[in-house]
């Protein structure tokens, strides 16, 4: 059976939804030591952003655990979703929560998942590295610096360096990056490598999904 949840705008029509089925909560059950939390996907007849709840099972596949469409990315309606989704999963929480790194995201996880580990997304983060324009050199040091086996303290040190001669300190992203570098970094996070493969496993399976969604 099909759960949704979902509430209308003043005029009547669909706001925010979410949708998970029987199986879906099964999934939930056994698979959600970590969940993907991914709203990028917004090329859809309906212009809003999709989200999807993942994560990998036990044969290393794409699990789907629901979906949702949002009116509009606020920190007030992706609580909705999260405890949406908590209710419908029997308050289940997930140790690990993975997602793109949007502040709004953050600040919802951290209210409604507040015990969970929160890790932004490999996948998302070389993308950016690439898109916002760092050189080469940069981006083969962030690279290391997101898989390398290295202590904390190298990693402040290796991070100083190129900020000033690369001159970052003007440039948003990398600052930004280093505010989250405790969600990102492997000299953080080396004690929850799972993260990362678990992560690469669920982008491969619902990107080529979501090309065949209207």
């Amino acid at each position: 059976m099909a759960m949704g949840r979902y509430n209308l705008t003043k005029e009547g029509m669909l706001a925010n939804l979410f949708w998970a089925d029987r199986m879906r909560k099964v999934d939930y059950q056994h698979f959600c030591d970590i969940i993907v939390f991914d709203s990028t996907y917004k090329n859809n007849k309906y212009k809003r952003p999709l989200v999807i709840f993942s994560s990998a099972n036990n044969n290393k596949q794409t699990t789907i655990f629901g979906f949702g469409l949002v009116l509009e990315e606020t920190i007030a309606l992706y609580k909705w979703m999260l405890e949406n989704l908590l209710e419908v999963m029997c308050n289940k929480f997930s140790s690990v929560v993975v997602t793109d790194g949007d502040d709004a995201i953050i600040t919802a996880i951290t209210e409604v998942f507040p015990s969970s580990i929160h890790c932004l997304c490999a996948w998302h983060l070389q993308k950016n590295v690439t898109s916002n324009g760092n050189k080469q050199m940069f981006r083969d040091l962030f690279l290391r610096w997101l898989y390398a086996d290295m202590s904390i303290d190298d990693f402040e040190t290796e991070w100083a360096e190129p900020v000033d001669e690369y001159r970052l300190h003007d440039k948003l992203w990398a600052m930004q990056m280093y505010e989250k570098r405790k969600m990102w970094a492997n000299a953080y996070l080396c004690d929850k490598f799972f993260c990362w493969v678990s992560y690469h496993i669920v982008v491969r399976g619902y990107k080529f999904a979501c090309e065949e969604i209207p």
